[in-house]
């Protein structure tokens, strides 16, 4: 006659459930979570937290960089394993650029996280606009809800209603990160010529973002895309002059 198999159990530290096994059926929790934090168990909780936090980041930075409107057209048709989420995806940039540029502002002794802030001429007088235009992540998510609207009323209604609201919504957050990636790659000229570094970035801004409509949201004829492209640009004209009157209204 066969033993018994003898099954172990075990406690768990959370939520004090008894189970068997590599995790608490109750909450989750590993069972190799020790009950005391030491140096190893800090920076190896430390290292799985990065890791969790940047998957398909590469993956996403590079396709943003040399193609978005791939980006886009694959994460709308629901390939999305290979990709970061695209709020999760400002904040990887967030994080990344801001970890670079103080690493090599202290090694070169320049503030390149100040640069081209300080002369703003929106940010003082309103509490709620000085919030939006301080934080990178609502700011960025801010203009995406106009962008997606713009992109809703003109690309949805010539291509009769093929991509609702939160995929145009999806589109415009990741054209951001796209923006965002050349800008902060261009940061560094702004110390040689900002007014060039400006109209540079502005430059690639217009290209870029016109060929990823273009590709993300194909049209035919060709005269169709251009006369949406206009509407989509002139609609964002107008909603950007209603936003800086009210900008100006609510600063002075």
């Amino acid at each position: 006659m066969a033993a018994e198999e003898i099954i172990e159990t075990t406690v768990c530290l959370n939520c004090g459930c008894e189970y068997a096994g590599r995790y608490c059926p109750q909450c989750g929790q590993a069972l190799q979570t020790s009950s005391r934090i030491t140096m190893k168990t800090f920076w190896k909780s430390a290292a799985l937290s990065f890791s969790r936090l940047t998957p398909g980041f590469l993956n996403t930075f590079c396709g943003l960089l040399t193609h978005p409107w791939t980006v886009i057209r694959n994460y709308l048709h629901g390939h999305r394993i290979a990709y970061s989420q695209p709020v999760t995806m400002v904040i990887q940039l967030l994080l990344y650029f801001t970890f670079i540029y103080t690493v090599l502002g202290n090694i070169f002794d320049v503030n390149f996280l100040r640069i081209n802030r300080d002369e703003s001429p929106l940010t003082a007088g309103n509490w709620l606009i000085d919030m939006i235009l301080s934080s990178d992540v609502i700011s960025k998510i801010a203009i995406s809800c106009l962008l997606a609207f713009s992109c809703y009323l003109t690309y949805g209604k010539a291509s009769k209603r093929d991509y609702n609201m939160a995929e145009y919504l999806t589109a415009a957050i990741y054209m951001a990160c796209c923006f965002a990636i050349y800008s902060n790659l261009l940061k560094p000229l702004s110390l040689l010529s900002p007014a060039f570094t400006m109209i540079l970035t502005i430059a690639i801004e217009l290209v870029i973002g016109t060929i990823a409509l273009n590709k993300a949201f194909p049209m035919h004829p060709r005269w169709k895309s251009a006369i949406t492209w206009l509407a989509f640009m002139s609609l964002n004209i107008l909603f950007l002059g209603a936003l800086g009157a009210l900008i100006y209204y609510l600063t002075n």
